[in-house]
């Protein structure tokens, strides 16, 4: 379950439109509910808000929450490297 104050850390790196991208990683990942279906945005946001509890919905949030992460230190290192500073 995703506690309070991760739920604040996640939502300062993912920002509010967050589910577009977990469903991504969770198509990736062949992940569908227990009827095969895939899961909607609501069913995201309620795990994330921590209303649900899915394992799985909540490990494609933090690995979209790595993903992010690492995509923001790429773009900091290549403006540092376009400008020059070390």
């Amino acid at each position: 379950m995703i506690r309070k104050e991760q739920r604040k850390k996640l939502k300062e790196v993912l920002g509010y439109h967050y589910t577009e991208g977990v469903l991504k990683i969770l198509k990736e990942k062949k992940i569908t509910s227990r009827n095969g279906k895939p899961y909607g945005s609501s069913m995201i946001r309620n795990v994330f808000n921590g209303l649900n509890e899915n394992e799985e919905i909540e490990n494609a949030i933090i690995e979209l929450f790595i993903r992010t992460q690492e995509d923001i230190k790429e773009t900091v290192e290549e403006r540092n490297r376009i400008l020059g500073i070390t």
